[in-house]
């Protein structure tokens, strides 16, 4: 097996940052996920492997040049994303829509988002609600938690 050099594992951090989500594309281990799992990166290490918590509960990487994955991209890849975080995972500090700290009452997470099933804070609440009468949705790509690729 050949080791990537140091530039392409930086590229590859930048690819996959810590905390982005991941679909399984490839793997060739018998204890791999299902293609098409999801799962949250924990980081990219020195040998280019990709290091995944699986959403079905294992932790196996997806290994450089053999195996392979892709970032979360599409709507409907981010929205299945976005529903599993929001049932799954307790309030953390940022709206995942905007990705701003709950230093107010606007920005606490109290609203229920109209587009995935995740709360978000009271501005991205009300701002959902114009968009939806305007009929001029936020994609779910252009949220911060998908755009800067964070957990809590």
């Amino acid at each position: 097996m050949r080791f990537p050099d140091r530039k392409t594992v930086e590229y590859l951090r930048t690819q996959f940052p810590v905390g982005c989500r991941v679909v399984l594309d490839r793997m060739d281990d018998a204890q791999a996920p299902a293609l098409g799992t999801q799962g949250t990166c924990r980081g990219v290490d020195d040998a280019g492997n990709v290091m995944v918590s699986w959403d079905t509960g294992g932790s196996l990487n997806v290994a450089y040049g053999a195996d392979s994955c892709h970032r979360v991209a599409s709507e409907v890849e981010v929205k299945k994303s976005l529903d599993h975080l929001g049932k799954t995972r307790h309030a953390g500090p940022r709206c995942p829509r905007c990705g701003a700290e709950p230093d107010c009452y606007d920005h606490q997470q109290q609203a229920l988002s109209r587009y995935a099933e995740i709360m978000v804070c009271n501005a991205c609440g009300t701002i959902e609600a114009m968009e939806d009468f305007l009929g001029q949705a936020t994609p779910l790509t252009d949220w911060a938690i998908v755009k800067a690729g964070w957990v809590e």
